[in-house]
């Protein structure tokens, strides 16, 4: 692939890289860009960079030639690109799509271009458009259909890289217990005052309780979600990452966002999707159903030697971290985003109430 100079932001973009970009990946052939709208989307919504939805004009038609497409940046602001940069984020989705995109059993949008320039800490994604399908809403949550669905396509993912000798050789994807991921305990040290003082009256005092006990456990609970078997982690397996009815792809979801995909337990996606974006009752009643089809998932899938009960254990254990994601989240949340304190307040009422259903305080480590 012929290596371009990297736009930083969408108003970088012109006609004639576009066309050689896509030229160079053997999207187009013989079309030219003559023209493009650029559109920001995704503002405001916690994503560690910029967005922009691109349509595109061509001098001729050509079959095949994408009308749409999305283009994908690091962060303007110089501390959300060096948050971006210093967790790999970036590198991290870019390496996906280079390495692993291609060989695994989960829709992800095309890939159009994949430039990455590490010494500049520059990179460039341009990915398929996926409407008309529709994207996920973590606020509203989903369907006992859609997690179904959702859990039996992610258990296609883990499976395919189920303790795969490839693993080791990823070493752009960090385990889950990372070092530098480790700094996840004093973030949650210094996110739990704020965390307290807003949730203390809208969860049981059982709840706040025991995230005030996890604040000195986070790498514990890190160290033993890497206790083999491991597998590829999405990371943020959440209904706004998630696509409906996608076109053109012979499948019913696909799975965008890969920045902060990890090498880890499984079920993780599983426990994070269930926990907060599925209504408690609907959990409640299906949960162990939907584990069991995650099971036999795997199983189908050529996993050997991890019996159900491990599943379930890991399971519940998962869901008790989804905590940390809270307690970070709500303890730095900006109040003025009102979307967002919804989302949150409801994600964590998701959570304690899965914790409670579960016992799953009895996992915490010593």
């Amino acid at each position: 692939m012929v290596a371009l100079k990297i736009p930083a932001t969408p108003e970088e973009l012109s006609a004639d890289w576009l066309t050689d970009a896509l030229r160079s990946t053997g999207t187009i052939g013989g079309a030219n860009v003559v023209s493009y709208e650029s559109q920001r989307v995704g503002e405001g919504a916690g994503f560690i960079g910029q967005l922009a939805l691109v349509t595109l004009r061509y001098d001729r038609p050509e079959e095949g030639a994408p009308a749409s497409l999305i283009a994908k940046f690091p962060a303007v602001d110089p501390g959300g690109r060096e948050i971006g940069n210093i967790f790999r984020f970036y590198e991290r989705e870019a390496r996906f799509y280079e390495q692993i995109a291609g060989e695994i059993d989960i829709r992800t949008p095309r890939c159009y271009y994949n430039g990455m320039d590490l010494t500049a800490g520059e990179f460039i994604l341009l990915l398929e458009d996926l409407a008309p399908a529709c994207v996920g809403d973590q606020l509203e949550g989903c369907t006992a259909a859609e997690m179904r669905l959702a859990v039996r396509e992610v258990a296609k993912l883990h499976a395919t890289w189920w303790d795969h000798p490839r693993l080791e050789s990823l070493d752009w994807m960090p385990y889950i217990n990372d070092r530098v991921k480790q700094s996840a305990e004093g973030a949650y040290q210094r996110a739990l005052p704020a965390f307290v003082e807003f949730v203390k009256d809208k969860v049981p005092a059982s709840i706040v309780a025991l995230a005030e006990k996890q604040q000195h456990r986070v790498i514990a609970s890190l160290d033993r979600m890497v206790t083999r078997p491991i597998t590829i982690v999405h990371g943020d397996y959440r209904m706004d990452n998630l696509f409906f009815q996608t076109p053109q792809g012979g499948s019913p979801l696909a799975v965008i966002d890969w920045q902060i995909a990890n090498r880890g337990v499984g079920v993780f996606d599983v426990a994070y999707l269930l926990s907060g974006n599925v209504d408690s009752r609907i959990r409640k009643a299906k949960e162990r159903d939907v584990l069991k089809m995650y099971h036999d998932t795997l199983l189908a899938g050529g996993v050997k030697g991890y019996s159900f009960d491990k599943c379930w254990d890991d399971y519940r254990f998962c869901v008790l971290f989804c905590l940390v994601y809270n307690v970070i989240g709500m303890g730095t949340l900006d109040m003025a985003n009102e979307r967002g304190v919804a989302m949150w307040t409801s994600w964590l009422k998701r959570t304690a109430a899965a914790i409670e259903d579960l016992d799953a305080a009895d996992l915490l480590p010593a």
